[in-house]
C-alpha cells in the first residue's frame, strides 16, 4: 500500500506502465496479477472497499447522467458521490483522484456511472451493511414507480409449450454454433426460463437490447450487443436454419460496418457475438467453454433486468459507440483473450469441440474421454453403465472443470440414443466429434450352434448401434455446416476369420461397411468417418475374454497373454487403452483433416489382420 500511494502523483498511466508497477507491488509475485481496479482501489483512504456491478446500481446509472447525478443526491442526500463515465483502470482512478477534495466527509462510497457502486468501511461487516442498504435503497425507489411491470409493452412473440421450444432448441442450435464458429469454435449454452421468456416476448424489447450493455464488464463478457433472432418458429425446420444463418450473417456484416467505423490498425474481432436473443424460444450464449458461457447469460440477464428498471426510472441509455469500440478493443483486455486462443492452437488438439464417447464408461472409451478433455474438448460421456460414466465423468472432471457430463445410454434404443445426442445439443449447442466404442462380450458358438438371438444381440451393439448413432451424429454435425469427425471402434475380428466368431466378427465385420459408405455420403459436408481396428488392450472385457480362453485351453492367464505376446510382429502381449484414446483424438483433429473412410490398426502388428 505504501508504493501504491505513488499513484496520487500520477496524471497519466499507459495500461503497460500500470500493470508493471501493481506487478512491483505484489507480495506475493507468483499470486494471480491484481484487477485493473487497484488504482481506484488504493486511493481511496478506507480500510475495507467493495466494488459491485449490481442490477439496481446499473439499472440507475444506465440513464442520461444529469438524471443519474439528480436521483443519486435525492436518494442519498450527499452520502453517495457520483461519478461520470470513465473508461475503466487508470483513467478511472485519476478521475476519481481529481474529485477526491469534493467527495463530503460523510460519503460512505461512489456510484459510477455506467460502471457501479464503490462502497468502503473500517471494517468488513460495515462495508456490507453500507452495501445492504444502498442497494435496498435503490430497489425500494424503483419499485415505487408504477411502470415498472409494463415498461416493455405488451408480449408480442409467446413462447411454445417447454417441450416443443426443446425440439425447436435441438434444430437451431448447431445452426447458430456454425454460424458463430467460422473462426473459432464455441460452446452454447441455452436459458429458456420464463424471466427470459417474459422480456425476450415483449414488444420493445428486441429495440431496447441494440442500446448497449450496462456496463463495460459486460462488453467483456458478453460482447458489444446481442443477436436479435425473430424467427417464425412455426416454419419447417430446414426453412428456421436457414433463416438462422442469414440473420447472422447480416449480423456479422453489421458488426464489420461498426468496426470500419472506428478501426485503426486493429483486426476484427473473432469472437464478436456472445449474446443471441429469441424471442419465443430462449436466450444462447456463446464462448470458449461452458463456463464462460454461463458467466455471459449470468451477465446478461442481470442486463435485461437493469434496462427494464431504466426505462421505468426514466430511458436506457448505454456508452456511446466509439467509448464501446475504444472498450471492446482494449489492449490490456484482448491481449489476454488472443493469447489464450493462441496457446489453445499451440497446444491443445481438440480445443473447444464438443465429443460424444459411446461406451465411455470403462476401457478404451473411458481412456479417450480423458485424453480428449486434456486436449481441450467438452466430453460427454455415455454409457450403458450410469454409474460407471458418472464416475468417469467425475475424475475427469477435477482436471477439466465443467468439460465432462456423464450420462446413461442404451444403443439398442433408438429413444435413447436420439435422447443423448439431443441433450448434447441442448447442452453445449452441437457436436464436432462422435467416438463410438460401445462392445459386449463375444459371444462365441460354431455356425451349427449359433441362434438368431446370438446374430442379433451382437449386431445391436456392435452395427446397428453404431450406424444409428453415427446417423445422429451426422444429421447435428450437417446442421452445424462445419465439418465434424466420426470415429468407431472395431476390432481384428472384423478383417480376420476365427472360429466360433460368426456372430462376434459378423458383427464387428458390418462395421467398416457402414464406415466406409457413411465416408463416401458425409465427405461433402466435410465430415471425415474413420475406424480404429483395436487388439489385445488392457480392458476390463478384454481381460474376461483372456481368462476365458484360458481355462478353455487349460491353461494361465499369464500363458495365454504369452501365445498373444508371439503371434504379433511387435511381440506386444496388452496394449494400453490411451494408445487407443491418442488414435481417438488424433482422427478427430485437423492432424488427420484430410483422411477419411480409413482403418487404422493399433494391435502389434497381426499380419493376418492386416487392411487388405
Amino acid at each position: 500500500m505504501t508504493r501504491l500511494a505513488a499513484l496520487n502523483g500520477r496524471s497519466s498511466m499507459s495500461d503497460e506502465a500500470m500493470m508493471r508497477f501493481l506487478a512491483e507491488c505484489m507480495l506475493e509475485p507468483d499470486q494471480p496479477m491484481p484487477s485493473v481496479e487497484t488504482p481506484l482501489h488504493s486511493i481511496l483512504p478506507y480500510r475495507v472497499i467493495v466494488h459491485t456491478h449490481d442490477i439496481a446500481t446499473m439499472s440507475l446509472t444506465n440513464i442520461a447522467e444529469a438524471k443519474a447525478r439528480a436521483l443519486v443526491a435525492e436518494l442519498f442526500s450527499g452520502t453517495m458521490h457520483f461519478v461520470p463515465y470513465v473508461r475503466p483502470g487508470f483513467p478511472l482512478a485519476e478521475s476519481v483522484i481529481r474529485e477526491l477534495d469534493a467527495i463530503p466527509d460523510d460519503a460512505i462510497g461512489l456510484i459510477l456511472a455506467h460502471h457501479g457502486l464503490v462502497l468502503w468501511g473500517d471494517t468488513v461487516e460495515e462495508c456490507y451493511s453500507r452495501l445492504h442498504d444502498v442497494v435496498n435503497r435503490i430497489e425500494a425507489h424503483i419499485a415505487s414507480l408504477d411502470r415498472t411491470s409494463t415498461v416493455l409493452g405488451p408480449t408480442v412473440a409467446p413462447a411454445p409449450p417447454a417441450e416443443a421450444r426443446r425440439q425447436l432448441a435441438t434444430v437451431l442450435l448447431p445452426a447458430i454454433r456454425g454460424a458463430l464458429s467460422q473462426d473459432e469454435r464455441v460452446i452454447l449454452h441455452f436459458d429458456d426460463s420464463e424471466a427470459v421468456l417474459a422480456r425476450l416476448g415483449s414488444e420493445r424489447f428486441g429495440e431496447l437490447s441494440q442500446r448497449g450493455m450496462t456496463t463495460p464488464e459486460h462488453i467483456l463478457r458478453a460482447g458489444r450487443l446481442p443477436i436479435w433472432l425473430p424467427l417464425d418458429l412455426s416454419a419447417p425446420a430446414d426453412t428456421l436454419v436457414d433463416d438462422v444463418r442469414t440473420r447472422i450473417a447480416h449480423a456479422h456484416a453489421d458488426y464489420l460496418q461498426y468496426h470500419q467505423r472506428h478501426a485503426d490498425q486493429q483486426t476484427p474481432l473473432t469472437d464478436w457475438a456472445k449474446v443471441i436473443l429469441i424471442p419465443g424460444l430462449g436466450m444462447v450464449t456463446a464462448f470458449k467453454d461452458k463456463k464462460s458461457a454461463r458467466t455471459a447469460n449470468a451477465c446478461y440477464r442481470a442486463g435485461m433486468a437493469s434496462i427494464q428498471n431504466a426505462e421505468a426510472i426514466d430511458a436506457f441509455e448505454f456508452i456511446s459507440e466509439d467509448e464501446v469500440f475504444q472498450f471492446e478493443h482494449w489492449p490490456l483486455e484482448r491481449r489476454k483473450i488472443e493469447e489464450s486462443i493462441k496457446r489453445e492452437r499451440e497446444t491443445l488438439l481438440v480445443a473447444r469441440h464438443v465429443v460424444i464417447i459411446i461406451g465411455g464408461g470403462s476401457g478404451i472409451g473411458r481412456a479417450a474421454a480423458e485424453r480428449f478433455a486434456h486436449e481441450g474438448a467438452t466430453v460427454v460421456i455415455a454409457d450403458l453403465d450410469e454409474a460407471a460414466a458418472m464416475k468417469a465423468s467425475e475424475e475427469i472432471a477435477r482436471s477439466a472443470p465443467m468439460r465432462t457430463v456423464g450420462v446413461q445410454a442404451d444403443v439398442t434404443d433408438e429413444g435413447s440414443l436420439q435422447g443423448l445426442f439431443d441433450m448434447a445439443v441442448l447442452e453445449f449447442g452441437g457436436i464436432d466429434t462422435l467416438f463410438y466404442a460401445a462392445g459386449m462380450a463375444p459371444r462365441f458358438a460354431e455356425i451349427v450352434d449359433v441362434d438368431r438371438s446370438d446374430l442379433v444381440r451382437q449386431l445391436d451393439v456392435h452395427y446397428l448401434g453404431a450406424v444409428l448413432a453415427m446417423r445422429e451424429a451426422a444429421r447435428v454435425m450437417e446442421r452445424q455446416g462445419i465439418g465434424g469427425s466420426i470415429v468407431a471402434s472395431v476390432s481384428k475380428a472384423a478383417l480376420a476369420p476365427g472360429r466360433e466368431a460368426v456372430a462376434y466378427g459378423g458383427s464387428k465385420a458390418a462395421l467398416p461397411q457402414a464406415v466406409r459408405v457413411a465416408a463416401v455420403e458425409l465427405g461433402r459436408h466435410p465430415i471425415r468417418v474413420n475406424a480404429i481396428n483395436a487388439d489385445q488392450v488392457e480392458t476390463p472385457m478384454f481381460m474376461r475374454f483372456v481368462a476365458g480362453r484360458a481355462a478353455a485351453k487349460g491353461i494361465s492367464v499369464d500363458e495365454q497373454l504369452a501365445l498373444y505376446r508371439e503371434r504379433n510382429v511387435m511381440h506386444t502381449s496388452l496394449i494400453p487403452p490411451e494408445a487407443v484414446g491418442d488414435l481417438a483424438v488424433l482422427l478427430a483433429s485437423d492432424k488427420f483433416r484430410y483422411t477419411t473412410g480409413d482403418i487404422l490398426t493399433i494391435d502389434g502388428g497381426l499380419p493376418e489382420a492386416f487392411p487388405r
